[in-house]
């Protein structure tokens, strides 16, 4: 699908009010963890590729997933291209964690790039 440069602040704005979402659901997780007596985060750490973002793409999606309640991006390898995220709900499905990480890449780039079909294809280690 091609995207006109004429719809990026529609996307922009799109994506703007699915991360606010996603900001509010996370939110609503964290804070039923800290209000149910016994429960236990289950935590874990992915790598997860970064090959095609600019510095400034990388750059917004690091704060993003850092200010969302439940990730912390860890650390940055500019040599290999990847960053290591850190989650409070990964519950050993890696991939899942990874997936739901790679969706918000995806939909930051088609809100912000002028030309978001320009992504590469990407593989992530297991």
């Amino acid at each position: 699908m091609r995207h006109s440069l004429w719809s990026l602040p529609l996307r922009l704005l799109s994506f703007t009010g699915w991360f606010f979402g996603q900001f509010v659901v996370t939110s609503a997780r964290v804070s039923a963890l800290i209000m149910t007596p016994g429960r236990q985060p289950q935590p874990g750490i992915v790598r997860m590729s970064i090959d095609e973002l600019s510095e400034g793409e990388l750059t917004l999606l690091i704060a993003l997933i850092t200010i969302t309640p439940d990730t912390l991006v860890i650390a940055v390898d500019r040599g290999e291209r990847a960053m290591f995220v850190h989650g409070m709900f990964v519950a050993g499905n890696g991939d899942g964690f990874r997936a739901a990480l790679r969706d918000t890449h995806d939909r930051l780039l088609r809100g912000v790039r002028a030309r978001p079909e320009v992504l590469r294809a990407r593989r992530e280690p297991a």
